[in-house]
């Protein structure tokens, strides 16, 4: 049979462990120059007690604390000259301003549901702030601290002890406190910007009016669709929608807050976004977040940190999730079988493929009836590509029991495809060899990183699979299994993600050299070339952490720039 359903089907599957949806969170770095938090705090310092009763609020660090930030993200990419006139802008409009505490925006709903946002300044001299404005007319006072400003519209401020809140309409600022504007102290601590949503300030029959407003559009957008699709097709497509708007409306009910943090790190020169949840106690989620807390990965020991790029994941799934994966996955294979069946001249190859696929997708299901998916990769680029990943199995025997069928299809085709099966033994895994012969027309930058055939060396055990892809995937593959035995557990984090720039620009310019990859070298320094994302869960939350070593924007800028002057393009 011809095997070109394999590469696909293998795809497939990796992806669907690969995006499970992971509702994590991060650890590890510095969130404000002036303050450092523990790593093992992190979390809890992100999803904090703060309490406000609007939906969404928007709270920006002193323009004392982030206009130099600024400045120092324009120098980095290269645009030095922006950041003076950074300054001038803000000290030309800042007047009357306190620069030394927070600027706020609060997003309210009316009594219609409709958004109602509230500036708020921090005011050290009205006067002088108000005479700036003076291009704009002059305020309308209307007394107990109200003023109106005729903009097009008008626009509303009330001046409540040091803080000038601002509205499209006077209900809006009706029975403000001062304390709304002292709540952005304690939000911004650990940030230039922070964006906090409060899902539990929606009232219900709004929430229900957006999932009922989604399910219309969904219904719509299905019966627009259905006469160019398959019956297997459509139900496949709405399966998946549905799936997707009933965790919407889960999440929606079962989130307390969620959280998104900018801080940009002078001193240690990264920048740092988290994204951060907390969910409602008791609920499903929070549920989870406890199991993740004592959550174990059979490999930590994967990942190395001299390595181009890691990647670990550990992806909890829940008993109700699998029924709905599992009609999920039956309306995809449908789909997909449909497919096989149009475009295959034989049957039989057709069945094979179907067979074949179905039983990987038979052990997916399986591994994630044990309530967690467990995987990790470790890419390495000296001298040579060698990527290894390693994945937990439910039952690793039937994996080498479909690898072992394939093996027998693909040497019957006696094509350029090869699987040997039972090659060997190493540290209680069993080892198999696949090797896939380059076509003639394969360009000369493929034939620089896998030779004249790629090769792949497989180890499979009773509870984990092992790949190990590159010209010396035979050693790899061994020393992947030695660091999975030397370290069998440890604590596990929903994700975690290392990459060195340098060590991708320096391989690339091995494999085809370009100008580009020569500029953003010439920028990126060894040491502060990373990008990271970090996870950590605490109770009833999560955080994901992703940082940018600023070595990593002045390589992006240099390469852009260098593309415009090339044409574009490595």
């Amino acid at each position: 049979m011809r095997l070109r359903w394999l590469p696909a089907a293998l795809c497939c599957s990796t992806f669907a462990i690969a995006t499970m949806d992971s509702r994590s969170n991060c650890y590890a770095q510095v969130a404000k120059p002036q303050l450092i938090v523990a790593e093992a705090a992190v979390a809890q310092a992100v999803i904090d007690e703060s309490k406000d009763t609007s939906v969404v609020v928007v709270a920006i660090n002193s323009l004392e604390s982030v206009v130099p930030n600024i400045q120092h993200i324009a120098r980095t990419v290269g645009v030095g000259a922006a950041a003076g006139t950074i300054s001038t802008l803000v000290n030309q409009y800042s007047t009357g301003l306190d620069k030394k505490r927070p600027i706020g925006v609060f997003l309210d709903l009316d009594e219609s549901g409709q958004p109602a946002p509230v500036g708020c300044l921090p005011i050290s001299d009205l006067t002088a702030f108000f005479d700036q404005l003076s291009v704009f007319g002059e305020p309308n006072d209307l007394g107990d601290g109200l003023y109106e400003f005729s903009v097009g519209a008008p626009i509303y401020a009330r001046k409540v002890g040091d803080w000038l809140y601002i509205a499209q309409s006077e209900d809006a600022l009706t029975g403000i406190a001062a304390g709304k504007g002292n709540s952005l102290a304690n939000m911004v601590q650990k940030y230039d910007v922070r964006i906090q949503a409060n899902p539990q300030n929606i009232p219900d029959d709004l929430v229900d009016f957006i999932i009922g407003q989604m399910q219309t559009g969904l219904d719509q957008a299905m019966a627009a669709q259905r006469e160019n699709m398959e019956p297997d097709e459509a139900a496949a497509a709405k399966a998946s929608s549905e799936q997707m708007i009933a965790q919407m409306q889960e999440g929606i009910e079962g989130t307390e807050k969620m959280v998104l943090g900018l801080s940009i790190n002078k001193q240690e020169k990264k920048s740092i976004l988290d994204f951060g949840s907390q969910f409602v106690a008791g609920s499903k989620y929070a549920k989870q977040m406890e199991k993740a807390q004592a959550s174990k990965s059979a490999f930590t020991g994967i990942p190395q940190e001299n390595s181009m790029m890691t990647l670990q994941t550990v992806q909890l799934v829940e008993a109700e999730d699998i029924a709905q994966l599992e009609k999920t996955l039956e309306a995809s294979l449908k789909a997909a079988f449909n497919a096989i069946d149009e475009k295959s001249k034989d049957a039989a190859s057709a069945a094979k493929a179907k067979d074949f696929i179905a039983r990987g997708v038979d052990i997916l299901v399986e591994t994630a009836k044990q309530g967690k998916l467990d995987s990790a990769v470790d890419v390495g680029a000296e001298g040579a590509l060698n990527i290894v990943a390693s994945i937990a199995i439910a039952d690793g025997s039937k994996v080498e029991a479909l690898a072992s069928d394939i093996a027998k299809e693909a040497a019957k085709e006696n094509g350029p495809f090869e699987l040997k099966i039972g090659t060997g033994k190493y540290l209680g895994v069993n080892l198999h060899k696949a090797t896939l012969a380059l076509p003639p027309q394969a360009d000369e930058a493929a034939r620089r990183v896998f030779g004249s055939t790629a090769t792949i060396a497989i180890g499979t055990s009773p509870k984990a699979v092992h790949v190990a892809i590159g010209k010396n995937c035979d050693e790899s593959l061994q020393k992947a299994i030695d660091r999975a035995a030397a370290k069998p557990s440890g604590q596990a984090e929903m994700l975690k993600m290392r990459f060195a720039l340098t060590q991708l620009l320096n391989y690339m310019q091995t494999i085809q050299p370009s100008p580009v990859a020569e500029a953003m070298l010439s920028s990126a320094a060894v040491g502060n070339d990373r990008v990271m994302i970090d996870s950590q869960s605490s109770e009833r939350g999560a955080v994901v952490r992703l940082t940018l070593e600023d070595g990593v924007m002045k390589a992006i800028a240099s390469g852009v720039k260098a593309g415009q002057g090339a044409g574009g393009g490595f």
